[in-house]
């Protein structure tokens, strides 16, 4: 998995969101990947993200990896900006695993 990229939905979609935000908050994604959002109204209405923060339940750091969008074009940039920055920082960290890139190099 390179990224995430969510549609507005109901319980099913933001439980497959919390999930993968977990595993990523637990180390058992060993990558932060990029968690793009569709629909920036949607999301920022329906779940109050600062909120989390502001109890302690997240950090600000996990709060700050949700990229908001509204269109599929930002989307796609947001997707791909996120995948280039960790193939950057994987390549300046010779200690994390190898991966495939995006390129294929």
């Amino acid at each position: 998995c390179m990224g995430l990229v969510v549609a507005p939905g109901g319980l099913g979609t933001c439980d497959e969101l919390f999930e993968v935000i977990t595993l990523m908050q637990t180390g058992k994604i060993k990558r932060k990947l990029p968690v793009i959002l569709i629909g920036k109204k949607f999301w920022q209405d329906c779940i109050q993200w600062e909120a989390f923060v502001e109890y302690g339940m997240i950090s600000e750091a996990d709060a700050n990896q949700l990229i908001f969008v509204d269109t599929a074009d930002e989307a796609f940039k947001a997707l791909t900006d996120g995948i280039l920055a960790i193939e950057e920082a994987e390549k300046r960290n010779p200690r994390s695993p190898q991966r495939r890139t995006v390129n294929g190099k």
